[in-house]
């Protein structure tokens, strides 16, 4: 999953592939297997910041 995520693959189309791979009848039994990792959190919100960054922009005040 990690170098779908780096490759920057749709995870929702891939996880069905991983979920039937692992032998699972849907996905709720392989997302009790997916956690977030700390080394791919900062390319999350790079990823995010792109493509959705707009909807609450920084607001240029620094806050205490």
């Amino acid at each position: 999953m990690k170098k779908w995520v780096m490759a920057g693959e749709e995870l929702t189309n891939l996880l069905p592939y991983l979920s039937v791979y692992l032998g699972h009848s849907d996905f709720r039994g392989t997302e009790y297997y997916l956690k977030l990792t700390a080394d791919l959190y900062p390319e999350i919100i790079s990823t995010l910041e792109k493509s959705h960054g707009y909807i609450i922009p920084e607001s240029g005040v620094d806050t205490p």
